[in-house]
């Protein structure tokens, strides 16, 4: 069994999947967080200007983003990279270094993702892969405030997505399986796999969002990066189990304004 169909079962299996990586994945990978430590280390208006007006692409401040409620913000500042447009926010030419580490990390990430996506739809009967990458996006966070107070640094919630490839570089990510809250400790070679209600809603509800959330450890030098996956909105998409006898309901405006649930804008067609 592949690394990706076993990630597939354990999915389907835990609601969840750990995926190691390869010693020069693991290379791309320390690249893509240290060109984002690097660039938040900049003063607050050097990453300004890496921005867009909406947030939606480059540098997005603590304070925009929320779990559940706007607030209670994530205790995080963002960087943000649609399908490697750096066209989308201003001065890409500051930021050249990141954009190529983290576009070869991107394409491990969609590399990783088609195949694990693939064998997942395989284990249902009308299953058919999905397109992604143009809906898709990797975004770092930085948890910059590790003094406040607050028990956790984001509330918990589902992503709204299909899939999270998730990693983060110190503990503090807490998951609900079975009603219970638990820490999941992923080494760190390791990325981890969660699922989002896009993927409930292509299942028919057989695979369940994860709910997690992050507690505040009082960290200094916290970071995540996640490859958020949608499914590309340019063509309808279809729950893999439509059949004889199932209407079959066109998902794209549910997938589109998910965002909304955060405080973000609708998934941009690119």
């Amino acid at each position: 069994m592949s690394r990706s169909q076993q990630a597939a079962e354990e999915i389907l299996g835990r609601g969840y999947a750990l995926l190691q990586l390869t010693s020069s994945e693991t290379d791309l990978l320390r690249a893509a967080i240290d060109t984002g430590r690097e660039f938040f280390s900049r003063d607050l208006d050097s990453k300004l200007r890496c921005s867009s007006p909406d947030l939606n692409h480059g540098y997005r401040p603590l304070g925009k983003e929320y779990s559940i409620s706007a607030d209670r913000p994530d205790l995080n500042e963002c960087f943000v990279i649609w399908n490697d447009r750096t066209d989308f926010f201003g001065h890409p030419d500051e930021v050249e270094a990141l954009a190529r580490a983290w576009a070869e990390y991107r394409r491990l990430a969609a590399s990783v993702i088609h195949s694990t996506v693939d064998a997942i739809a395989e284990h249902f009967v009308s299953g058919n892969c999905i397109d992604f990458e143009t809906a898709s996006y990797l975004q770092m966070n930085g948890y910059c405030d590790p003094t406040n107070e607050r028990d956790l640094l984001q509330d918990i919630h589902e992503d709204g997505h299909a899939i999270t490839l998730h990693y983060a570089s110190g503990p503090g990510l807490e998951i609900r399986l079975d009603g219970e809250i638990r820490p999941v400790v992923v080494p760190c070679d390791t990325l981890l796999l969660m699922p989002g209600s896009v993927m409930t809603a292509l299942t028919d509800g057989q695979i369940p969002p994860l709910y997690h959330q992050v507690r505040n450890l009082y960290l200094t030098d916290r970071v995540s990066l996640m490859y958020f996956v949608n499914p590309a909105l340019d063509r309808p998409v279809l729950p893999w189990t439509a059949g004889p006898g199932k209407e079959a309901i066109d998902l794209r405006e549910t997938i589109r304004s998910n965002p909304s649930m955060f405080g973000l804008v609708d998934v941009p067609v690119l």
